[in-house]
């Protein structure tokens, strides 16, 4: 046998050997394929538990295919919770069926979301928990030092039944989800269903979304179309519906609809959304919404709150680390009734004998935003006791710091105007340095000028009307009338109206000008029974006053005349004593100086006491000297003085005050 033939042995039993390999390990990949590679099934376990740094648990039935593409099929597949978390596993599931194909991964590049043909599951289990700290179930501490890729493509996914537990410390959450999905191109209507049953910041809450799959929305890119939506919600008292798109959940998570939203309170809203919103009487609202990348615009076609109706352009930017709310709120109407449980009149709570609720106001959610709004009302009703609305208001309102200001405040209402200011210090509550934290502090600035007291209050007596229901010729005429001019500025400090009150300190100052007053009312403040009579008789006819005006100092809540006077022709009347706003009580003398003779004029100063919601009126035993009334009006000299300059007029000064500058020079008279 020569070397060639040697050679070409060696040669054939070289290729034999090889193709006799080959054949093993084809004979084997195919054996290895019918049998479902069941030997792979912990070398995967492991390489899963070794990235994602959890316990994995795959159950058997393994069966894995590699030839044409990749399929796996496990009877469940079972990740655990992370350490510190009480949950018996993270993702729990069974008959989940998962297909790739190889072309889609050998042409992946390092920032393309993986693409996966296929993903079934017949039961889908996962426990959601979140700690205060914020750490998490679902974080996942990776061994990747690249950049992070997309959510994956998945072409078919189909979950039959799924259902989660979620419990989040952040936002009092504790939910029961169930969901199904059934979607792909395969599919001409595809449709996927979420629902929400549970408690969230101590409320129950139930709702369900219905969108045309899931797979759109986590998948679509920020350019892609919208995938309409329609969902419902239910949180305690309030009720929701939402009629829109949704896209790119994973990416800007961008939203666009409108919703329908009614209720008991905006206040409970506020809650859901951690918003500052105050608490209202019930309402209905309808709005357009989006939401972009940072940012909520919201435009509200129509706010019905009780007997109210509003609406607003708003954006809400949440990227700060505090959101800020910017925006315009308007509306035909506000029913000031409306906002009074914002001021703690709660219905169902009053307390018997006491007018001022002493329900605690929360001031903790001033911290969740900031706010910059632009307020323009074409009416306010300020309630039964005023003939005229307020027509129109604006005013600026802000939220900065724990502190809510409405400043700019412009008013106009019976041929007169209102001015001012309010702002509410609530202080940082979660402050560690201030236990507990103080009461917030309340700052009030507010005028009044030229409002014509007979239009604007309902101080006329009631009178018979006649067929046409136009008031009769004869009508009495308003018991006073005039120009009401006026200014407060008042500090305080409490958590409700009532403990405000109970701590004003500040000044109060009002002055009517060209004003008259009942001539009846005069009559019997001076106890004259003659020529009370007798105005009985011929009929009441108002008396002009030359000087209407009072000054009263506030000092922890009560509030005491420094000068209080009403001067006509016929008789000057002064008022005495002092109003408790803490303990909402009248302590308050009238002393009458007619200035015309009569037999029967009594001179005994009426007395207004008791509760303000049930006061009393009588005489104080015995009349009073002559003389000593006028010592009275004497000592008012200074004080009185003193109130023309705080009201501040303005440049009519000379000619409107000209009435209460001669009462002041003829006090000055009796003096000498």
């Amino acid at each position: 046998m020569n070397e060639t033939e040697i050679t070409t042995k060696k040669s054939a039993a070289v290729t034999r050997w090889v193709a006799g390999t080959l054949l093993v390990l084809v004979l084997a990949v195919i054996a290895c394929e019918i049998a479902g590679w069941p030997f792979l099934r912990q070398p995967l376990q492991q390489l899963l538990q070794d990235k994602l740094h959890r316990s994995v648990v795959i159950e058997r039935p393994f069966r894995l295919q590699l030839l044409g593409g990749i399929r796996l099929q496990v009877g469940g597949l079972k990740l655990s919770a992370p350490e510190g978390f009480d949950a018996p596993y993270f993702v729990d599931a069974h008959g989940l069926d998962l297909a790739l194909r190889y072309r889609d991964l050998w042409t992946l590049k390092e920032t393309d979301p993986y693409r996966i043909e296929a993903i079934r599951a017949d039961q889908l289990n996962a426990y959601l928990l979140r700690r205060a700290d914020r750490h998490a179930s679902w974080a996942f501490e990776l061994d990747d030092s690249g950049p992070p890729r997309p959510f994956p493509l998945i072409e078919q996914l189909a979950v039959n039944q799924g259902q989660a537990k979620v419990a989040d410390a952040v936002t009092d959450a504790q939910l029961a989800v169930t969901f199904f999905t059934e979607e792909g191109e395969h599919l001409a209507t595809p449709e996927s269903r979420v629902k929400v049953n549970g408690q969230f910041r101590k409320l129950p809450i139930l709702g369900e979304l219905v969108t045309q799959g899931f797979l759109p929305v986590a998948t679509q890119g920020s350019k892609s179309p919208p995938i309409n939506s329609q969902g419902w919600l239910k949180y305690g008292a309030v009720n929701a519906q939402f009629r829109g798109a949704v896209y790119d959940l994973f990416g800007t998570q961008r939203v666009k609809g409108r919703v329908e939203v009614k209720g008991g309170s905006l206040a409970d809203v506020g809650d859901l959304l951690d918003l500052t919103l105050p608490r209202t009487a019930a309402f209905k609202v309808s709005a357009d919404i989006e939401k972009g990348t940072d940012q909520w615009q919201v435009n509200i076609l129509s706010a019905h709150i009780g007997r109210s109706r509003l609406s607003g352009q708003f954006v809400y930017d949440f990227a700060p680390e505090t959101p800020m709310l910017r925006g315009k709120l308007q509306g035909t109407l506000l029913m000031l009734a409306d906002l009074a449980p914002a001021f703690g009149a709660t219905q169902g709570k009053a307390h018997p004998g006491k007018l001022f609720p002493d329900e605690s106001l929360d001031f903790t959610t001033y911290g969740r935003m900031n706010a910059d709004i632009d307020v323009h009302l074409d009416a306010v009703d300020l309630g039964n006791a005023f003939k005229q609305r307020i027509s129109p208001l604006k005013l600026r309102l802000t939220l900065l710091k724990h502190k809510l200001s409405l400043a700019e405040l412009e008013a106009s209402t019976a041929q007169g105007t209102l001015t001012g200011a309010l702002s509410i210090d609530a202080h940082d509550a979660s402050n560690t340095d201030l236990s507990p934290p103080p009461a917030p502090e309340w700052d009030i600035q507010l005028a009044v000028r030229d409002i014509r007291l007979e239009q604007w209050l309902k101080v006329t007596p009631d009178t018979k009307k006649s067929s046409d229901k136009q008031p009769s010729a004869n009508a009495a005429p308003a018991y006073i009338s005039g120009k009401l001019n006026g200014k407060a500025s008042l500090q305080g400090r409490g958590r409700s109206t009532a403990a405000l009150l109970k701590s004003l300190d500040g000044q109060l100052a009002l002055m009517v000008r060209e004003g008259e007053i009942s001539h009846l009312v005069v009559e019997a403040a001076g106890l004259d029974i003659a020529q009370a009579v007798g105005v009985l008789m011929k009929g009441d006819q108002p008396l002009p006053m030359q000087c209407a005006a009072m000054g009263w100092h506030a000092k922890q809540g009560v509030l005491t005349p420094e000068a209080a006077i009403i001067d006509t022709p016929v008789t000057t009347v002064n008022v005495l004593g002092d109003v408790n706003l803490g303990q909402e009580q009248l302590n308050l003398k009238l002393q009458a100086s007619p200035k015309n003779f009569s037999p029967l004029t009594v001179r005994s100063p009426i007395l207004v006491t008791g509760p303000f919601v049930d006061p009393k009126v009588s005489l104080s035993p015995g009349p009073i000297a002559a003389r000593v009334a006028g010592g009275v009006l004497l000592a008012l000299i200074n004080p009185f003085a003193v109130i023309l300059p705080f009201l501040d007029p303005g440049s009519a000064s000379d000619t409107a005050d000209q009435g209460c500058q001669k009462t002041l020079q003829q006090l000055k008279a009796r003096k000498h």
